[in-house]
């Protein structure tokens, strides 16, 4: 899985937000891959070092870092709204991507803290060599180069042409599955504000509390294993 996060403190993993006890909203969360409107929020000076916590198999508390995208809100509108031109170098036909970066925009008005955080640490951890973490920056340099970065790990398919935004968020019946999968690489897939999940965790969301913590100890156990 990989997390997009809302934070009030500048710390690039969910773990180390906790840690702290810092207050953050998981805004959104997907499966194993990274969706390529959220790689347009950062630019690659924006990564930070993420201090990594788990326990192996024999109940030792052990680290890994790596670096992870961190920035503020605002400095990720602005990063959404200059990535027009890198979209169309990205896109042999831009406008259906350019219709998932505009509803990106118009999903910012509801956050509640200063910075934006691209936990992709469990989709690492869980699909990619720890000698090759060190590649996911060149996605963010917004070039040429980016492009083979961007794709492989939103699993796009240069090939298959998306559903647009506007068929993808109201048509239920949509069926074929190569331009369902390249419309979820593209999704922002915000989750709805009254089901976030938001931390310090309150009473009413126990159970969300009890799931995200089996969830993160169990992928962490697996990975150990």
């Amino acid at each position: 899985m990989s997390y997009l996060i809302n934070a009030n403190k500048p710390l690039s993993s969910v773990i180390q937000l906790q840690n702290e006890n810092a207050q953050y909203t998981e805004i959104s969360e997907s499966g194993y891959l990274i969706p390529i409107v959220w790689m347009m929020f950062f630019n690659a000076d924006d990564f930070i070092e993420s201090k990594i916590e788990y326990t192996d198999g024999e109940g030792n508390t052990q680290f890994e870092t790596m670096n992870l995208p961190c920035t503020t809100v605002d400095k990720a509108k602005q990063n959404i709204e200059n990535s027009h031109q890198f979209i169309e170098l990205l896109f042999q036909d831009p406008q259906i991507a350019l219709g998932y970066l505009n509803k990106t925009i118009e999903l910012f008005k509801d956050l509640d803290h200063e910075y934006l955080i691209l936990d992709a640490s469990e989709y690492f951890f869980m699909n990619v060599e720890e000698s090759e973490w060190c590649l996911f920056q060149n996605a963010f340099s917004r070039n040429e180069n980016a492009k083979s970065y961007i794709f492989d790990y939103s699993g796009y398919v240069e090939d298959d042409i998306p559903y647009s935004v506007e068929e993808f968020y109201t048509d239920p019946y949509l069926d074929d599955r190569d331009k369902i999968n390249n419309s979820t690489a593209l999704n922002p897939n915000f989750s709805n504000v009254s089901s976030q999940i938001k931390y310090p965790f309150k009473q009413t969301q126990k159970k969300a509390v009890n799931t995200t913590q089996k969830r993160n100890k169990k992928w962490w156990e697996f990975w150990k294993s």
